[in-house]
């Protein structure tokens, strides 16, 4: 705790030169990483005072007795898992990237399968350390500073900056059993709302098509009952998007850390693009050397109809390219030409209350009809969470992650994601502002508290030294 109370206080020295000496600019943030999860433009950093925050990458406490973990934010979900299971517990909610931050989880909304009995990652959050704008630090609790508590999580460092965080640990276990619900995909939402009435410890579903799909139940256990055994440190290894697709046994068992991270590699199925040779070819001319101009290497609608599924690879082909397609380097290659990127692919997630989903889901099946999609059911939270995508009166969303490309390529991905917005809003649905969002404004503030996001800006003096969430959340 001292070595942390020592990084604070430089930090916090940097922060105040750095305000005495900005000329009306807020600060931005520095994690000295390339694989920011986020898919959205950095352009607002442009010419900004930055405040490093690479050396807050430690796990400070781990309380057995108490089942808590305090941990800076720089601290990867890897590294917090590893160090939990020493002590034979385990964050209730662990987002499915091994690369993820626990500050990036916090300030941006992560949700995975354990999230539909314990909400999103920040949800798990006990207490937050955060650094205002005047440069004071203050421990947010649910007694004290708690509209901090529950207002800084998905605000994207426009409040304030974690320091650290005090987060609860549920005891583990060795395996995770895992039962598979094959399904169309009409019936996937319905089994989903079944299986919340049970004990299971982990929900999700992967849609293939409308004819076909896959619920994923998972109990945490502490033997194998002589059920195949399914593993991922083979680097030849399924995907696990793959490995369900072929669906050869109902009940089988991971372990752990391999269920956690399960679609760590290849990002879900977004790095099997990658193995379309066309779409490589226009990643390297248009978005590494920029030759769009000298000729047109755009794809017509025919050709994007027939890439838009991901191809399953080979093991030859995840064995040769096995550290080439970790989710963390492929956000770094997405970052290499993040403009190209962004113009020719959907990453987006929304999440829309349970009773509106089943609709939500066939309708998005047709427009933009994007397949593989995932179904991750997130318990809502009624406190005061400005920005949380399932803070939302119904007991829970259902997560729709459409990730890949859109069915047809005759407009732009922008105009997708605009329709893709406008529709969630119709089904009364929230988006998480990972991903580039296309709203005026003036639309934002209509789906958001503008009142609730000001008083808290003037609470944690953050007016003038960091940016406003809309210049950080909303494409230009």
């Amino acid at each position: 705790m001292s070595n942390h109370s020592q990084k604070v206080t430089k930090i916090q020295n940097q922060f105040r030169a750095l305000l005495e000496k900005k000329i009306g600019s807020p600060l931005s943030l520095n994690h000295s990483t390339k694989h920011t999860n986020t898919t959205r433009s950095q352009s607002y950093k442009s010419g900004c005072p930055q405040l490093d925050l690479s050396d807050l990458n430690s796990i400070i406490q781990i309380d057995q007795e108490k089942q808590i973990a305090i941990v800076e934010p720089r601290v990867s979900m890897d590294k917090l898992v590893k160090a939990t299971l020493a002590y034979g517990l385990i964050p209730p909610v662990v987002p499915e990237f091994k690369e993820i931050t626990v500050g990036g989880a916090i300030m941006g909304g992560a949700g995975e399968s354990g999230s539909h009995r314990w909400g999103s990652f920040n949800d798990i959050c006990l207490s937050l350390e955060i650094l205002c704008g005047d440069g004071n630090v203050i421990h947010a609790t649910p007694t004290q500073h708690a509209s901090a508590l529950y207002g800084v999580p998905c605000s994207y460092g426009s409040l304030g900056v974690l320091l650290s965080a005090t987060i609860q640990l549920i005891p583990a276990k060795e395996l995770v059993r895992l039962r598979y619900h094959p399904c169309t995909a009409e019936q996937a939402i319905q089994k989903l709302q079944e299986l919340m009435q049970t004990s299971a410890d982990f929900l999700d579903g992967i849609i293939y098509s409308k004819e076909k799909a896959v619920i994923i139940e998972g109990h945490l256990v502490s033997t194998a009952d002589q059920l195949p055994y399914f593993g991922l440190k083979a680097k030849s290894a399924e995907w696990y998007f793959q490995h369900v697709e072929k669906l050869k046994h109902l009940e089988e068992v991971m372990t752990l850390t391999d269920y956690l991270f399960r679609y760590d590699q290849g990002a879900f199925w977004v790095g099997a693009f990658l193995l379309r040779p066309q779409l490589v070819i226009r990643y390297l001319l248009q978005g590494i050397f920029h030759l769009e101009n000298k000729k047109n290497y755009n794809l017509s609608p025919e050709q994007i109809a027939k890439l838009r599924s991901p191809l399953r690879p080979s093991s030859f082909w995840r064995t040769l390219l096995h550290p080439l397609l970790s989710t963390k380097n492929l956000w770094k290659l997405f970052h290499f030409a993040d403009k190209w990127a962004q113009v020719h692919s959907i990453l987006q997630d929304f999440c829309i209350p349970q009773e509106k989903a089943p609709k939500f889901l066939e309708e998005v099946m047709e427009d933009p009809g994007t397949f593989p999609l995932w179904l991750c059911p997130i318990k809502s939270t009624q406190k005061p969470q400005i920005f949380a995508p399932h803070n939302t009166a119904t007991s829970h969303v259902i997560n729709v992650g459409i990730y890949g490309l859109p069915s047809y390529y005759t407009t732009s991905t922008e105009n997708v994601t605009k329709f893709l917005e406008q529709k969630a809003r119709s089904f009364d649905g929230k988006k998480v502002l990972y991903s580039r969002s296309f709203y005026t404004v003036e639309e934002f503030w209509q789906i958001y508290s503008q009142d609730a996001y000001r008083a808290l800006r003037k609470e944690l003096s953050a007016e003038g030294a960091f940016h406003e969430i809309t210049d950080k959340v909303l494409s230009e």
